[in-house]
């Protein structure tokens, strides 16, 4: 493969992500947020996002396999305390869940 090749295959890839995002731009004037295909579209992104974060959780695959599960289930645990308890602040609950996942796998 030559390099002309890669570049022209890199562009093409950039045009067709762009002209999706740029048709969703202009699109996006025409959708209700309250509608309930919308509502419906939603549910099952957040249905489909947790699943995929249950399955990282529970069945890891590669090196996060060779953690203890009572790790990634306690660190998840404290991230989700500590997202609430913070006024949902994200960043402050990533870094309490790290933290806690870290520690545990190090120290015990």
């Amino acid at each position: 493969m030559t390099a002309n090749t890669i570049y022209t295959a890199i562009f093409l890839a950039t045009c067709a992500t762009y002209l999706c995002r740029a048709m969703g731009v202009f699109s996006a004037k025409n959708i209700n947020t309250n509608s309930p295909v919308f509502n419906w579209i939603k549910c099952v992104s957040i249905g489909i996002i947790s699943a995929v974060i249950s399955k990282i959780i529970l069945f890891p695959a590669g090196i996060l396999s060779e953690t203890e599960s009572e790790s990634r289930i306690v660190a998840t645990i404290v991230t989700l305390l500590a997202y609430f308890l913070f006024k949902k602040n994200v960043i402050f609950g990533i870094f309490a869940g790290v933290t806690t996942f870290l520690l545990m796998n190090f120290y015990f």
